[in-house]
């Protein structure tokens, strides 16, 4: 089933599309290559486009699961349900569509909020978690940290609503503009466009607009109380950083305030907030180190 659309899909060597009806969602979803299974999640403001480099580091030896989260790139589907419970849900039930046998997981960005409640409270459907740009599930908010918080600015402005919207698909699209080329331009003006494109759309501008206001700093607020403290975590879990990212370092992350039998944490050196557009090879490297321990 390929739902209509106005904006073109972008095109990536290798790669096919499908969408998968999940309840009254329609998601679609990007595959590419063969073997044991890795599922990519992309973060915001992008889609399953963000993976086109990680392709062919990949593509020979695992195959890749790339879908668009709800109210995300071509999914389509109610204009609802962009909570952590509702998004969670969705991830779980690709897996049993697909019937995925235990693949290793990649998130980025707010897709990290899934992430580490599947390593939690499902650890028996991943075999280990990739984590980029992430910090670990213990960390706290820091003195260290506040002189950098106002490069976040655009999130209470997507998470409002009515403005919002409007920042996310009007204009020149500056506030998403701010977000892609944060810290430095990544993307070439073919790539940018390739994620600006589908903002446009009120529905998914709209959608944008309800995950920040309903996932993304609802989940920033959890962590920084601390729920997953006590925690132990089972799942072997690579967390990279990125190089130039001012706000979150290794040094930033603070004291574990949980166990885990095999977590560890990595910077991508030359890597701005975009590690897999930036740094490839080093989300490959993470893959390869967990694939190369599964029984």
């Amino acid at each position: 089933m390929k739902p209509p659309t106005t904006v073109p899909m972008p095109e990536v060597a290798g790669v096919t599309h499908r969408w998968i009806r999940l309840g009254g969602l329609d998601m679609h979803v990007a595959e590419a290559g063969h073997g044991n299974p890795v599922v990519l999640l992309h973060g915001s403001p992008q889609h399953w486009f963000e993976w086109r480099r990680v392709i062919p580091e990949l593509s020979a030896e695992h195959g890749l699961v790339m879908p668009d989260l709800r109210g995300s790139g071509w999914t389509t589907g109610p204009g609802t349900g962009f909570d952590v419970e509702t998004q969670l849900r969705d991830v779980l039930g690709l897996l049993d569509a697909l019937e995925l046998d235990r693949p290793i997981l990649v998130t980025h960005d707010y897709s990290g909020f899934m992430g580490w409640r599947i390593a939690f409270d499902h650890p028996d459907r991943i075999a280990g978690l990739v984590a980029l740009g992430s910090p670990h599930p213990w960390t706290r908010p820091s003195l260290a940290m506040v002189p950098q918080l106002w490069r976040l600015w655009f999130q209470p402005v997507l998470a409002a609503p009515g403005l919002g919207p409007l920042a996310a698909r009007s204009g020149r699209q500056g506030t998403v503009r701010y977000m892609l080329d944060w810290p430095d331009a990544t993307f070439d003006e073919a790539e940018r466009e390739a994620f600006l494109a589908v903002w446009r759309k009120p529905e998914h501008a709209r959608g944008l607009s309800a995950i920040y206001r309903r996932l993304i700093l609802p989940g920033m607020a959890r962590l920084s109380r601390g729920d997953y403290d006590g925690r132990h975590l089972s799942v072997p879990t690579r967390i990279v950083l990125a190089g130039k990212d001012p706000v979150m370092t290794e040094a930033r992350l603070g004291p574990w305030r949980g166990t885990a039998d095999d977590l560890r944490v990595s910077t991508a050196a030359g890597a701005g907030h975009y590690i897999a557009s930036d740094r490839p090879d080093a989300v490959a490297a993470a893959v390869r180190e967990l694939a190369s321990q599964r029984p």
